[in-house]
Formats: C-alpha cells, sequence, structure tokens
C-alpha cells in the first residue's frame, strides 16, 4: 500500500502544480514520501516484542495513522486556487486514500476512526466555505452532507470488517490450539507406537529362541527313519511349528516396515504369469473348503512394480479371501485402466460393514473372530498389506457388505511389453553338500547343540563357540566357509562385533547374523552394516538354502 500511496500522491501533486507555486506540492509530495516510509518502520516496530504494553502500542498507531492522513488530506489548501474539476479529483483522492484505510487498520476503530475524521472533514469544510468553485451554495451543501453520509457508512463499515477480522483471528487462534493438541496427541501417539513396537520385539526374541530350536530339531527328526505313526506325529509336530513361525513372521514383516528397511527394486513383470503362480499356490487350500478360485487376466497384462512386494500384498490379499469365505468362490480379476491395470481380489465370503472398513488395516484386528481363533492368524495380514501399498505407492480399495462377499483393489503402473519382464520369483531347489565348514557363534548352549546337530545332519561340518574373543581364537587356525552369528550374545557382546572381528583374520568371509529380535533399530543395525539377518525361528531347508546361496557366490 505505501506504494500505490506515493504514486497516488505524485499523480495529484501534478495535477494543482499548474494553478499554485511549485515549490508547495513539491514539499508535500516529498513529505508524504518520507511519512509513508516512516509510518511502515513505526508499524514494523510494533509487531516486535518489547516493554511496552499492547495499549501504548495502539496509541501510537492511532497517532501515526492521524498524522498520516492529515498530511495526505492538508492538499486542500489549493482549494481556493484550483477549478472545480480539480477539486472534484482532490475529494476523490481523500474519499480513496480513507476507503484503503480501513483494510490496513482491520477497520479498528480506535485507529480508523480519527484517520477519517483528518481526511474527510477537512473536504467537507472546504466545501462549505470555498466560494471560487463556481457552484451553488445548495450544491456544495450537498457535498458536505454527502462527506458525512460518507463518513457514517465508512465508519460502520470499519466496524463490520473489524468483526469479520476478530472472527478471522478467533478462528486463527482455535486452529493453532488444535495444531498444539494435534501434535501432543501425535507425540503420544508416536510414543505408545514405539513402545509398542519395543515390546513386539522383545516377546518376539523370547519366543522365537525355543521355538527356533524346536523348528530345527523337528526338521533333524524329519531327517531320520522313523516308524509310520512317528514319522505322523512328526509331521504334525512340524506343521504346527510352522504355522506358528508364519505369525511371528508377521511381527516381523510389521518391524521390517516400520523400520524403513524394506527396499523396493521396480521392474516389469507380467501378471498372467505372475498370478497363475498364486492361483497354484492358493489352488490345494480352496479345493479343501470346496472353493472355485478362477483368473481372469491377459497376457497382455504388463506392470512396473517390485515383484517380491507385490507376491506379498497379492498373497495376503488371496490368503484373507480364502480364509473368510466358507463357499461359493474367489476371483482374480485383472482390468486395464488409463495408465494402469486394476487387480480386483473378490469372494462370496461373509462381507465386512462399511464401519469396520478403515479398522481392518489395523494391527491385530480381525473382524468377526471375537474368539480370537489361531487358525485365522494373528491379524497382521491387511496391515502389511497397506504398508507395503504405501511403500509401492499404490491405492488399496475396499468394497464389500455384510454377506456379500469383499472385493480388494489396486491400480499398478502399466508398462511396455517390449520392456524387460521379471516373474515373480519361484522356490530355489535345495542343494546339499559336505565341503562346506560352518563357524556357530551363539552364547545359548542349547543353540549350539541343535545347530551342530541339524548342520550336521545336512552334511556340513559344525564348530561352535560363544562369544566373540573364542570365535578369534578358533579362526586363528581354522578357516569356516561361513559363519552364523547370534546377534545378542553375552553382555556387551553380539554377533555383529564377531563376525566384523573374524572378517579381520579372512577377509570377505560369509556370514549371517541370525535373530530373534524384530526391533527396528537393531534390523536397521545390521542392514547399514551390510550383513543380512535371518530371523527365528529358522527350518532346516531355510537354513540349508541360505548357506548354500551365500558360499556358492
Amino acid at each position: 500500500m505505501s506504494v500505490s500511496v506515493c504514486v497516488s500522491a505524485v499523480a495529484v501533486a501534478a495535477l494543482v502544480m499548474p494553478y499554485v507555486q511549485i515549490t508547495l506540492p513539491l514539499a508535500w509530495l516529498v513529505l508524504v514520501v518520507l511519512t509513508t516510509v516512516l509510518h511502515s518502520r513505526v508499524l514494523s516496530g510494533l509487531l516486535k516484542p518489547d516493554h511496552r504494553s499492547e495499549d501504548s502500542k495502539l496509541t501510537i498507531a492511532a497517532i501515526s495513522f492521524g498524522l498520516r492522513g492529515l498530511l495526505l488530506a492538508s492538499l486542500i489548501y489549493v482549494f481556493p486556487f484550483v477549478p472545480v474539476t480539480i477539486g472534484a479529483v482532490l475529494t476523490i483522492y481523500n474519499v480513496g486514500i480513507c476507503s484503503a484505510t480501513v483494510s490496513a487498520t482491520a477497520g479498528f476503530r480506535r485507529i480508523f476512526a480519527p484517520y477519517a475524521i483528518v481526511t474527510l472533514g477537512p473536504i467537507a469544510l472546504v466545501w462549505s466555505i470555498s466560494a471560487n468553485l463556481q457552484v451553488a451554495f445548495y450544491e456544495r451543501m450537498l457535498f458536505v452532507g454527502l462527506a458525512i453520509v460518507y463518513l457514517i457508512s465508512m465508519l460502520g463499515h470499519a466496524k463490520g470488517t473489524f468483526a469479520a477480522f476478530l472472527d478471522s483471528y478467533n478462528n486463527r487462534v482455535q486452529v493453532i490450539e488444535l495444531n498444539k493438541q494435534l501434535t501432543v496427541a501425535l507425540q503420544d501417539a508416536e510414543t505408545a507406537n514405539h513402545a509398542k513396537t519395543q515390546f513386539l520385539a522383545s516377546a518376539s526374541h523370547d519366543l522365537r529362541q525355543p521355538i527356533h530350536a524346536l523348528s530345527l530339531f523337528s526338521g533333524s527328526l524329519l531327517m531320520r527313519n522313523l516308524d509310520e505313526r512317528s514319522a505322523v506325529i512328526a509331521r504334525q509336530i512340524d506343521k504346527s511349528i510352522t504355522a506358528l513361525t508364519s505369525q511371528l513372521d508377521g511381527l516381523l514383516d510389521i518391524s521390517r516396515l516400520d523400520a524403513g528397511v524394506v527396499a523396493k527394486s521396480i521392474s516389469v513383470v507380467q501378471l498372467h504369469d505372475s498370478l497363475q503362480q498364486l492361483v497354484q499356490e492358493f489352488l490345494p487350500q480352496a479345493k479343501s473348503k470346496s472353493l472355485r478360485m478362477t483368473l481372469h487376466c491377459s497376457v497382455d497384462a504388463y506392470v512396473r512394480t517390485d515383484p517380491m512386494l507385490l507376491q506379498r500384498i497379492l498373497r495376503n490379499l488371496i490368503s484373507n479371501a480364502i480364509k473368510y469365505t466358507d463357499r461359493g468362490s474367489v476371483e482374480i480379476v485383472v482390468i486395464q485402466q488409463n495408465q494402469s491395470w486394476r487387480v480386483r481380489v473378490k469372494d462370496s465370503g461373509i462381507g465386512i460393514p462399511a464401519a469396520e472398513h478403515k479398522r481392518i488395516f489395523e494391527e491385530f484386528y480381525q473382524f468377526d473372530n471375537p474368539e480370537r481363533d489361531g487358525s485365522r492368524g494373528l491379524g497382521l495380514g491387511l496391515a502389511i498389506v497397506r504398508r507395503l501399498a504405501k511403500l509401492l505407492e499404490l491405492g488399496v480399495e475396499i468394497e464389500s457388505q455384510p454377506g456379500s462377499g469383499s472385493q480388494f483393489s489396486l491400480d499398478i503402473p502399466r508398462a511396455n511389453k517390449e520392456e524387460s519382464v521379471m516373474a515373480l520369483p519361484a522356490m530355489e531347489s535345495q542343494v546339499k553338500s559336505t565341503n562346506v565348514q560352518v563357524l556357530v557363534i551363539d552364547d545359548a548352549p542349547i543353540i549350539r547343540q541343535v545347530m551342530q546337530t541339524v548342520l550336521e545332519e545336512l552334511g556340513f561340518g559344525v564348530v561352535t563357540c560363544e562369544s566373540t574373543v573364542t570365535a578369534v581364537e578358533l579362526c586363528r587356525t581354522y578357516k569356516p566357509s561361513i559363519v552364523l552369528a547370534d546377534f545378542r550374545l553375552r553382555g556387551t557382546d553380539n554377533g555383529l562385533q564377531a563376525i566384523q572381528s573374524v572378517r579381520t583374520i579372512w577377509p570377505d568371509l560369509p556370514a549371517f547374523l541370525i535373530s530373534g529380535d524384530t526391533e527396528p533399530a537393531r534390523l536397521r543395525e545390521a542392514h547399514d552394516a551390510g550383513i543380512e539377518l535371518l530371523h527365528k525361528p529358522l527350518a532346516s531347508a531355510d537354513l540349508l538354502r541360505h548357506i548354500m546361496k551365500a558360499v556358492e557366490q
């Protein structure tokens, strides 16, 4: 506004210069520019916190506005020397600056009222006493009346403006207060989430230790020649351990996603072949419940995404569809969109009420499972789907009503057929070798025993120890093919330190950390060190696969 005031003052001064001594309008113009700059600085200074009270600051602002308005209106001294048209322009000028000041003062009457009086009052006065304007007396009185009416209306307008400003200010104060409350609530939620993550990590670690031993003992038992009844019991034990492992892996997936250590590797995937693999995987499970399972997908459906993570999302959706459907069908339909392919997993199951659509993506929440039937898992499948979809920037939509089944949809960016294609990974074949020497570092005697038993059953040579110090001593005269170290060792010792110490003797030695710890900080620590972390419980087949893959590189 300061610039516009100065520019308009230049125009007004130029208009009156032909009728009066030129130094007078020039002096007025210089004073207007100087006081405008001074006025801006005064107002800026009032915004800064200091020892002055709010009331004294308002008084200073009112005086500054009043003096500035008086200076702008002082050009009316030329009325006796200018024609009526110039007098009309000066009137419009004063009325205009008065109107503009309503917004500048937010209509605050204590400031605006004195400014309006000193701006419009002199105009009414000069119109009433200037006889040279060649306007009839009643016309001049009409101008005076209009000026007074305008002054009253401007004061009313200022009152409304100030009321609107006050409402806006109060709303902003409320928004700021709500933002503060929201920030506190968010911090509380983050603290609670961190505490939850730490609890899950600790609970998971403590549970994984014995289950890890059970898993390896079970695998070792299945490798032996057993009578038919013992073999059935051993397979049932292994099946139960596998189910429990799957539930613990859900906790691990949540922790890894929360830790931000899950990296995406984008490539081009042919949806038809990838989905066909999943259909073949789940077909026996669907047939066991007499469910029809169908796939409708064009062979030309190519998408750009991470094949591994897409597999996890679709596997969880299909698994849920079968789990919550007792009769009818599970359909997987792929439809072409403008820039994407939409994958729909539809079932004829129990359906989900609209009020539950958001809650089903929360951890440990299971609709229609109040008795917490363990066969339905822990309620982490859709929580993992939500996190993975966010990581891949895919939107997940749900359409469902009770008794009408459910449909989950996600849109995946389209890719060109000509680009390289990576299908979803298939299971690697297992290899057995007798030429591999494994160094096991674990502070728990039972784990050392079971690891030695299982690894020897697999045909490996095995040496075990309990700490970094003993591992280093062993490696001075013994060269292992690979190191398997528990993440948590006794005291301040840990597997990461043990591997790094052994590698000072045997550089580039293949190694894995093995842990039941799912705390995000531990996951990031292993990730940053560039050492792959295997999680307990670890099946014998998985242990074999990881070892052979590492030593064959």
